[in-house]
């Protein structure tokens, strides 16, 4: 399992991640909830809950969401 880890106060950013590569992610405050895009190959997107330790998967990888201030 690989771990996501975001600040809460950034609502738009991009993160690299060993095995998937770069990805982008979008906070949305209103609906409580992140969408997260796979940049690199094939794109892929999944809007999952914001929360803590939320667990998700992106080509067939499992991956953990970490929210830190």
């Amino acid at each position: 399992m690989e771990y996501l880890t975001i600040k809460k106060s950034n609502t738009r950013d991009t993160a690299t991640l060993a095995g998937l590569g770069m990805l982008a992610y979008r906070i949305f405050p209103d609906s409580e909830c992140i969408n997260i895009q796979l940049l690199s190959g094939a794109q892929e997107e999944s809007t999952i809950p914001f929360k803590d330790g939320e667990r998700f998967r992106l080509r067939n990888s499992e991956l953990c969401l970490i929210i830190v201030d």
